[in-house]
C-alpha cells in the first residue's frame, strides 16, 4: 500500500501520462507509414516503440498505485517485466543492421537507457514487495519513474523530428535515418535540378 504522501504525485503523474500517451498517439497518426509500420526505417520503430513503453509504463504504474489497499510491489514486477521485454525484443532487429560503428553505438544507447531503467525498476519493485515499510524503495521507485518519463518524452521529441544539440543528439538513433533522407533528398533535387 502507497502511503499518503505520495498519492498527489501517482494521481498528477497518472493525468499526465495519459495526456503524454494520447499525444504520441495523435503524433504516430499524422504519419503512421513513416513511423509504425512495417515499411518504416527500424530505427523509427524503436524510438516510437520506446516513447510508447515508457510512456504507458509511468501511467499504468501511477494508476495502480492510486487502487487503494493494493500491494503495490505486485504491479510494479510485472509492469517493469513486461517494458523490459518491449525493450529487448526489437533490440535483435536493431543491432544486426549494419551502418557502421557510430550508428551501431546510437542503437546500443537506445536499448541500453530502457534496460537500465526498467532493472531499477523491477529491482526497486521487488525492494517494495520484500519491504513493504520502507519508504525509501517508494522514493527511489518515484525518480526511477521520473526518469522513465523523461525517456519517453526524449523519444517522442526526436520522432517528432526535432533537432537536438550536443551529445544528445549525436546520440540520436534517428540521426542516421535523416541524414540518409537528407541525403536522398539532396540527390533528387539535384536530378531535378539537371533535367533540361
Amino acid at each position: 500500500m502507497i502511503p499518503s504522501a505520495f498519492l498527489t504525485f501517482f494521481a498528477a503523474s497518472a493525468g499526465a501520462g495519459a495526456a503524454l500517451v494520447g499525444l504520441l498517439f495523435v503524433a504516430v497518426s499524422l504519419a503512421p507509414e513513416q513511423i509504425v509500420t512495417r515499411h518504416a526505417p527500424l530505427e523509427r520503430q524503436a524510438v516510437a516503440g520506446s516513447a510508447f513503453t515508457a510512456l504507458v509504463n509511468a501511467f499504468f504504474l501511477s494508476l495502480v498505485a492510486l487502487v487503494p489497499r493494493v500491494d503495490f510491489g505486485l504491479f510494479v514486477i510485472p509492469i517493469a517485466i513486461v517494458s523490459l521485454l518491449f525493450t529487448v525484443l526489437p533490440a535483435w532487429a536493431l543491432l544486426r543492421v549494419r551502418k557502421g560503428w557510430v550508428s551501431l553505438l546510437r542503437r546500443v544507447a537506445l536499448i541500453a537507457a530502457g534496460v537500465a531503467l526498467y532493472g531499477l525498476e523491477l529491482s526497486n519493485g521487488i525492494s517494495i514487495l520484500t519491504n513493504p515499510t520502507q519508504d525509501g524503495y517508494i522514493y527511489a521507485l518515484v525518480f526511477v519513474m521520473l526518469g522513465i518519463v523523461f525517456l519517453g518524452l526524449t523519444r517522442a521529441w526526436e520522432l517528432l523530428g526535432a533537432q537536438r544539440y550536443g551529445f544528445g543528439g549525436w546520440l540520436n538513433p534517428l540521426r542516421d535515418v535523416q541524414d540518409s533522407s537528407s541525403d536522398a533528398h539532396a540527390t533528387a533535387d539535384a536530378a531535378t535540378r539537371m533535367r533540361p
